[in-house]
């Protein structure tokens, strides 16, 4: 560096040491070959200019000479930028920077521009001397340049099948925001889909592909300085508010919420479009990446599990909630291990024929705080796909065991039924697995029913659980729809779904001695039920007036804590002998 510094001052002395003449000539000619030089006076007419700047320009030296130097202003720069400019030179200073003008055919060129402003004996400013270098192949490389990483930016940036932003996008927004945002309050909701599985798995990824991309179009408006919006997966899409007024962050997702809702043909059918929002809002200084993200998770989660077609807001609760979900269904674990989980054994009596007893298996946990419980007390548990499925495999291996031990011991019975759920048909070998647990514990088919609500005929995956109850039905499994009555188109069912009998509702047994409309409901589903050849079971029998009633309707079966609790195996031929019992003292033994 300083060798370089000692060749340019032995230069400058060498050039200085020359005649005055020569040395002014050669600098002319030097800059006149290689630069674009004019002079103006202090109001910015052109008085000089070189062959260089009529070539780069496009003006004549007529043209130029005595016109205002605006006459070459590209409109790339802003006042600020030339206020600046003048600033500098009209006290004497030399301003250098890079200025884009425009030639005379309207094309722009750059010029990499010294000027330097001549100052008399005075002290005055009189004119200026300005020195440019073409520096346009320069600017155009750094233009391409920047539009290319612009491009890739986009395209590392954007959703490819919505085109709006991405997961990567919304994370590093998210993170920015929480660092340099100057908003008071911050805003987090998650949006997902609720019948997006439904469309996928019945029309095809393309008609699922659409929706996404109308989801997308429909999210576009509400985008703004002050809200983005991602997909960050799947059929979940992300909205990021900053503001300072956070009750306008609700209005929003209402707003949003109720643009969500709409009609989606594809070729064979029209769905009914709805999302679940869950979101979180709290102070820009208090919020945490990691704590927005699982508060607008358990949000969601909430107005997902609540019916979803909703909007809910992050409370401490639902994190109370999941973790006490979690704790149960590890202590569930726990006690299929140590055995404290039991299937006990509740009958279904015939209404026609006393001595036709069938049974229903029932899932009961010896708890260690509490009584036996039954599984209406930990619902979380069966929230858990994989937990629920682990349980109904234990439910299914273990009923078949007591149906051997119940045969070896001469005790008769019809059918044992199980409870199943949609988990059971993940895959497509429920068939097969029943199938072939019944041969390994010598097991007829004939003595096995299955229990099904109505709600999993509106899961996606609805068609494959048709197909597969109808394989099993063919086996000689009996099919009852539990719950009647509190599902999804129950009607719609009796008339699509291969079924061998229909199980009333115990809210609508409870209310039959109290309300008129809850008999003339049995009574006309027990009607309908037997005009399709089918049976009928009213569960929850809380009295003889009850069975009486029924008794009446010419229901076929009951089931109840009022004829017998349920019982674990090695209590069912006593529990037999107190159905007898009582079937001989009570008042509908007769018209039995």
């Amino acid at each position: 560096m300083e060798k370089q510094e000692d060749d340019f001052r032995r230069s400058l002395d060498y050039v200085k040491n020359w005649p005055q003449g020569p040395r002014d000539d050669f600098v002319l000619h030097a800059l006149d070959c290689s630069a674009i030089v004019a002079i103006t006076d202090t109001r910015g007419r052109i008085l000089s200019v070189n062959s260089r700047f009529e070539e780069i320009s496009g003006y004549t030296r007529d043209e130029l000479i005595g016109n205002d130097h605006r006459m070459l202003r590209s409109g790339q720069h802003d006042r600020k930028f030339f206020r600046e400019m003048y600033r500098t030179i009209a006290s004497g200073h030399v301003w250098h920077g890079e200025i884009c003008n425009r030639r005379r055919d309207g094309s722009l060129y750059w010029v990499d521009t010294t000027i330097v402003p001549h100052i008399s004996e005075s002290g005055k400013v009189t004119s200026y001397v300005a020195i440019r270098f073409d520096i346009t192949a320069r600017k155009q490389a750094e233009n391409h340049l920047k539009s290319s990483r612009q491009k890739l930016q986009n395209a590392v940036n954007t959703d490819f099948l919505t085109k709006i932003s991405n997961r990567l996008h919304f994370s590093h927004t998210l993170r920015k925001t929480l660092r340099k945002s100057t908003a008071a309050h911050i805003c987090l909701a998650l949006l997902d889909i609720d019948t997006f599985k439904t469309i996928n798995d019945t029309s095809g990824h393309d008609s699922g592909d659409r929706l996404l991309r109308k989801v997308a179009e429909k999210l576009q408006p509400f985008q703004s300085n002050s809200c983005f919006i991602a997909r960050i997966g799947g059929d979940e899409f992300a909205i990021l508010m900053t503001g300072d007024c956070p009750t306008l962050f609700e209005k929003t997702l209402r707003e949003i919420h109720e643009q969500m809702r709409f009609s989606f043909r594809n070729r064979t059918m029209t769905h009914a479009c709805t999302v679940s929002i869950g979101y979180v809002r709290v102070l820009l200084v208090d919020a945490r990446e990691k704590a927005l993200l699982k508060c607008a998770d358990l949000a969601l989660y909430a107005a997902k599990t609540s019916g979803r077609n909703r909007i809910r807001e992050y409370h401490p609760v639902m994190e109370e909630k999941l973790d006490h979900a979690a704790r149960l269904r590890r202590r569930v674990q726990t006690g299929l291990r140590n055995q404290s989980i039991a299937v006990f054994y509740q009958p279904i009596f015939s209404l026609s024929t006393p001595g036709n007893i069938s049974f229903e298996a029932l899932l009961h946990w010896d708890h260690p705080q509490h009584r036996v419980l039954s599984p209406q007390h930990f619902p979380e548990v069966f929230e858990d796909p994989r937990l629920t499925l682990t349980l109904n495999t234990f439910v299914t291996r273990q009923v078949m065991q007591d149906m051997r031990k119940l045969r070896e011991q001469n005790i008769r019975f019809e059918r044992i039924a199980i409870n199943i759920t949609s988990c059971d048909f993940e895959g497509s070998d429920f068939f097969r697995k029943v199938a072939l647990l019944a041969e390994e514990m010598n097991i007829p088919l004939t003595s096995l029913a299955l229990e099904i609500t109505e709600n999993i005929f509106s899961r996606p995956h609805h068609r494959q659980i048709e197909q597969e109850l109808d394989t099993l039905h063919r086996q000689g499994i009996q099919i009852s729809l539990d719950d009647f009555g509190t599902g999804f188109a129950s009607l719609t069912h009796l008339k699509t779904i291969t079924f061998d009998a229909v199980k009333i509702n115990r809210a609508f047994v409870a209310g039959l001695e109290r309300h008129g409309t809850d008999a003339a409901i049995i009574r006309g589903v027990i009607d309908i039920v037997h005009s399709l050849g089918r049976k009928v079971v009213a569960e929850g029998i809380g009295n003889a007036t009850q069975i009486r009633a029924l008794l009446e309707m010419e229901c076929d079966f009951v089931q109840g804590d009022f004829l017998c609790e349920a019982v674990p195996v090695m209590d069912i031929p006593a529990a037999l002998e107190k159905i007898r019992y009582q079937a001989l003292l009570s008042p509908v033994a007769g018209p039995a």
